[in-house]
C-alpha cells in the first residue's frame, strides 16, 4: 500500500501522515484504530513521520458514513505541529468522503497555510458509481 503510494509520485512532498481519529472511548472499546495502522505502514514507506495527536475526535458517535457535515465532531489541538506542512489525511474506507472531507475542513479551518492529500484503503462501489 505504502509502497504503491510511493512509486506512484502523487504523493511526494508529503510531511506528516494523520491518520482518521477515533473517539477515545471506540478506540479502547475496539483496542485500535486501523486508519493508524495503515498510516504507519504508508509514513514508514514515505519516510515521514506518523502524527496521531493533532487531530482528535470530540464526540462519540455512531458510524460517519450517513452523518451530516454539520454532526461530526473533529478538533485540532496541536495546530503548530501542522502550520505549513503537505499533510496526508488517511482513513480505512471512504463510504461517501463525507468523514474524510470534515476532517479536511476542519484541519484546514484550523491551519489554514497546510496543504492536505487523501488515501483510502478502500472506496464504496456505490461512491465510485459501479452498480452490482
Amino acid at each position: 500500500c505504502g509502497r504503491c503510494l510511493r512509486e506512484s509520485g502523487l504523493y511526494d512532498g508529503i510531511d506528516v501522515v494523520v491518520p482518521l481519529p477515533l473517539h477515545p472511548f471506540k478506540r479502547c472499546r475496539r483496542g485500535y484504530n486501523q486508519s493508524e495502522y495503515l498510516a504507519e505502514g504508508i509514513a514508514a514507506e514515505l519516510g515521514v513521520p506518523v502524527d496521531r495527536q493533532s487531530v482528535r475526535r470530540r464526540r462519540n458517535t455512531a458510524s460517519q458514513a450517513l452523518k451530516s457535515r454539520r454532526e461530526r465532531a473533529f478538533a485540532v489541538r496541536r495546530p503548530e505541529r501542522l502550520a505549513g506542512r503537505h499533510i496526508l489525511l488517511v482513513d480505512d474506507v471512504m463510504t461517501t468522503g463525507s468523514t474524510l472531507l470534515a476532517c479536511a475542513s476542519e484541519i484546514l479551518r484550523a491551519v489554514p497555510g497546510c496543504r492536505i492529500s487523501l488515501a483510502a484503503l478502500a472506496v464504496s462501489r456505490r461512491e465510485l458509481g459501479v452498480r452490482e
